[in-house]
């Protein structure tokens, strides 16, 4: 039987710079969301601007998990897409 794991144990187990280029990925789709809403970044409260990131960090882990090794290895070569 196989165990599931989950995104933050995936997150977990990668590397430093592979977790910073999810980081940076998911910053600048935080970004495209606000601009795509007629938002700007300092109409955001802290708060408001960190749970943005953080929901598209997870949308972005996601992603690469469903992707299998494939997407790290294309991670870890040509970085986030």
């Amino acid at each position: 039987m196989k165990v599931v794991e989950t995104v933050e144990d995936f997150v977990k187990k990668q590397e430093l710079k592979v977790r910073q280029r999810v980081r940076n990925r998911a910053v600048a789709n935080a970004e495209t969301s606000l601009i795509l809403a007629g938002r700007k970044i300092n109409e955001l409260s802290v708060e408001e601007w960190e749970h943005l990131v953080a929901e598209e960090e997870r949308e972005v882990w996601e992603k690469y998990m469903k992707g299998g090794i494939a997407s790290m290895i294309a991670i870890a070569f040509f970085g986030v897409p």
